[in-house]
């Protein structure tokens, strides 16, 4: 048999004991979170669910059309339990015959394949299966518990759980879905079960529009504000630009040497970055904002056309596409028939009272957090520019709006460094920003992401209540970036 890409001294079960899934216990809950919401953002209205699990968890999923495939007593109980709702098909995945299924999926279909993989003698047919209704044009999620992650790197089977044959370890798994011609466009972990919460269960993500397009016919323009940013503006141009970007830089008369630094990255990409100060007239005593978006708006509106992005001077911008730029992503988005694209946000936070060293922005941070307020979730902030002006203002800056917005569903991921150091933050914070809010624009409830510091805040993060940012970064957090799981987790976690 088959080795199914596992050590050639890997010892699998000799005989699997049967399960069943009748207990409603939530393993592994974000996999069918993850297909509610490519169902709903990629406006597909059929998923089918491969084993079901106990069935009530499909029957969360929001979709027109539900189909369920299982087999022998546990199919059995699904249609007892839940006669309405779903299409119920028995069908035994460890034979031949399970291929046929596929043709219930095309390019309108979501299909979960969680915690199935493992329980099969010969999963061959399986992933026969799967790569089928992956070529048909379906998103398909499957998942199954990283062996190196639950038993350590030197296990070597049999599994201790009676009812699995074999387990693999992520790499070993991303191979075997290669090797079966359904390549995945991420792989990483997701949450074990709802209690422990622990990234030791596999994810993969398949979908066959992801492909590259290669770069626009014309760069995005990411257009700037920056007030008293010296230590990153720099930083965050030139990686604009190395993403496939040009840069419409504003300054809003910064009185460090925000503005020299500026004129330096023209002068190092002449073709690529423009600058101007605003207000024209001269500094004002508030932070008008409001002003600021519009002029945004304005630069944008002279490039129909053209994707643009509103951005700021302590944020890099990415891609969720592995090997694919800002500007990549963006033309593949645009190919989909998109028109905005959403991000989102982590914060990363200074663990120590070390100061920040200008150069090292990407770095520097080993720990950040997700947002914790609902507009963090709500970043809209690249379109492609029609022949009508959009309205950034409305929102606070928050989103792009304008008539006949089509979102793409893959969220891109946007990295914020607002605090630096703890006398980065003191200053930026305390003195050149809480002094400077135009009281009309608090009025709005704008401006109140700094209200929780005050004169004795020391501007340090504990990293115990942080999340380790390292190589495995985009494996451990990808697929909640690219969907609106973190937001989720933030709606759950609220008192």
């Amino acid at each position: 048999m088959d080795d199914f890409c596992l050590p050639l001294d890997y010892i699998a079960q000799s005989k699997a004991h049967r399960s069943d899934d009748f207990s409603f216990f939530d393993d592994q809950p974000e996999v069918y979170y993850a297909a509610d919401y490519f169902c709903r953002a990629a406006r597909r209205p059929t998923v089918i669910d491969i084993g079901c699990r106990n069935g009530q968890r499909l029957l969360n999923v929001k979709a027109e059309r539900r189909i369920g495939i299982g087999f022998g007593q546990n199919i059995e109980f699904y249609r007892n339990k839940h006669p309405s709702g779903v299409i119920w098909i028995e069908s035994d995945l460890s034979k031949y015959d399970c291929i046929g299924l596929a043709n219930h999926a095309d390019d309108q279909a979501v299909v979960i394949c969680a915690d199935v993989i493992q329980h099969l003698s010969d999963p061959s047919h399986l992933l026969a299966f799967l790569a089928k209704c992956y070529l048909r044009g379906a998103i398909v999620i499957t998942s199954t518990l990283d062996r190196v992650r639950c038993h350590g790197q030197g296990h070597r089977g049999p599994p201790t759980n009676t009812s699995h044959v074999r387990e693999w370890s992520l790499d070993e798994y991303e191979t075997l879905l290669r090797k079966y011609a359904f390549p995945p466009v991420f792989s990483g972990y997701t949450f074990n079960n709802n209690r422990a919460r622990e990234l030791k269960t596999i994810v993969t993500l398949h979908d066959r529009t992801i492909v590259d397009y290669g770069v626009p016919h014309k760069r995005p323009l990411a257009i700037l504000s920056a007030f008293n940013e010296a230590d990153v503006v720099g930083e965050v141009i030139e990686d604009l630009v190395q993403q496939g970007c040009d840069v419409a830089a504003i300054d809003n008369w910064s009185t460090d040497s925000t503005w020299q630094i500026m004129k330096d990255c023209r002068e190092q990409y002449p073709e690529n970055v423009a600058l101007e100060k605003f207000p024209l007239d001269g500094s004002t005593s508030y932070y008008e904002w409001e002003k600021i978006l519009k002029r945004k708006e304005e630069i944008a509106a002279a490039h129909c056309g053209r994707w643009i992005l509103h951005t700021d001077a302590d944020e890099v911008r990415r891609s969720p596409f592995s090997g694919m730029t800002l500007a990549q992503a963006l033309k593949l988005a645009e190919e989909s028939g998109a028109n905005r694209v959403a991000f989102n946000l982590v914060d990363f936070r200074p663990t120590t009272d070390a100061p920040y060293r200008s150069g090292t922005l990407t770095e520097a941070f080993s720990h950040f957090e997700f947002g914790s307020k609902p507009g963090h979730f709500w970043q809209v902030k690249a379109w492609l520019q029609g022949s009508n002006r959009i309205n950034l203002a409305a929102s606070g800056g928050h989103a792009a709006d304008f008539e006949g917005a089509i979102d793409y569903p893959y969220r891109f991921l946007l990295r914020h460094y607002s605090i630096r150091s703890s006398a980065q933050g003191r200053k930026k914070v305390l003195d050149e920003r809480q002094k400077r809010w135009l009281p009309e624009e608090r009025k709005k409830g704008w401006h109140r992401h700094y209200d929780s510091f005050g004169s004795d805040s020391i501007f340090v993060w504990n990293p115990d209540q942080l999340m380790k940012f390292d190589k495995d970064f985009w494996r451990n957090y990808g697929i909640p970036i690219m969907t609106d799981i973190a937001q989720r987790r933030q709606i759950r976690s609220d008192p």
